[in-house]
């Protein structure tokens, strides 16, 4: 979508001083079963702090004979579209979104204006699979290792490719990560992300106004109502790791780390906790010795595996 185009979505009267004013509630009109004759909504994805995100059927492609026609699409919940000028949380997501291009970040094909409800809506493509949160508190199954440094690798290279592009996120948190079926990691939800160009917030939130962050992962100073920064990402990026990897929230942490972990387990809750420090000024991440603790650590699982895949094939043997 052009400058043109999301001119015309926003409208000429309304005011970008801030994107969100609470005081100014309005009313809501529903979204219908089928949206601009094109979009049939077929069920609920999940419900965020902010939106609602629903499983389509693209009619258009439909009737093309086109087998692709499965798309996802994002509307505010009704809280966040009772604001006034709510809409703009869209198009501030994706205009930030839309800067950054990589195959694990899930990429929002267009933003569109619903013509009977006149509320706005994402289109992006339809990933099935489960959020990360889901699968970390599962009691049923637990992620494999290996699957945990996987994860936790492209995480932090994706976190590295928003941050060069100069997209903060401002919500990393395990609901805003999806595991395909296929077991690919997708990095979404951009809804509250800023720029650290001052130029490109235009339609960012006004964080005086609207909480849209996660307690359990969001930094000290975002839960004092300060707007989110590179710091604080790398702050939520650390307690995600953290949970991922040594498998407790680091603020449920109650043993000495050092009586049940190995070296490089060590290493890596010492490097996690410089980036959780309460002053963003102190904080800091190093991500080449976090991403080369994180291959030993898989190279030792291997080498673990081998050996016990050896010992159970001998032991067979052995037994005859």
């Amino acid at each position: 979508m052009n400058t043109m185009n999301i001119d015309q979505f926003i409208g000429e009267n309304n005011s970008i001083d801030n994107a969100i004013d609470s005081t100014k509630p309005k009313k809501i009109k529903p979204i219908p079963k089928v949206i601009n004759g094109r979009y049939k909504i077929k069920r609920v994805l999940g419900v965020g702090g902010m939106g609602v995100v629903y499983q389509v059927d693209d009619l258009l492609l439909h009737s093309l004979g086109i087998d692709a026609c499965e798309f996802a699409i994002k509307v505010l919940n009704s809280e966040a579209s009772s604001y006034h000028d709510a809409e703009l949380i869209l198009v501030n997501e994706y205009l930030q979104a839309n800067q950054l291009h990589h195959p694990n970040i899930v990429p929002i094909s267009h933003l569109a204006l619903c013509n009977e409800s006149q509320r706005g809506f994402l289109v992006m493509p339809m990933i099935k699979g489960d959020l990360l949160s889901l699968l970390l508190e599962s009691p049923f199954e637990s992620i494999p290792d290996n699957d945990r440094l996987k994860y936790a690798y492209v995480l932090i290279n994706c976190l590295i490719h928003c941050h060069k592009r100069g997209v903060i996120h401002g919500d990393i948190k395990p609901s805003n990560v999806l595991i395909s079926n296929n077991n690919e990691v997708h990095l979404f939800d951009f809804s509250i992300s800023r720029n650290v160009n001052s130029e490109h917030n235009k339609f960012a939130i006004d964080f005086k106004n609207v909480h849209a962050w996660s307690g359990d992962y969001a930094a000290p100073e975002v839960l004092q109502g300060n707007a989110p920064t590179i710091k604080s990402d790398l702050y939520s990026l650390a307690i995600l790791l953290y949970k991922l990897l040594l498998k407790t929230h680091p603020y449920q942490q109650k043993k000495d780390i050092s009586t049940h972990r190995t070296k490089e387990e060590q290493r890596l809750h010492l490097l996690l906790l410089q980036a959780m420090r309460v002053v963003p000024s102190e904080r800091q991440m190093n991500m080449k010795a976090l991403l080369s603790i994180i291959k030993s650590i898989n190279t030792q699982q291997s080498k673990t595996n081998n050996i016990s895949a050896l010992k159970r094939v001998t032991s067979i043997f052995t037994k005859r």
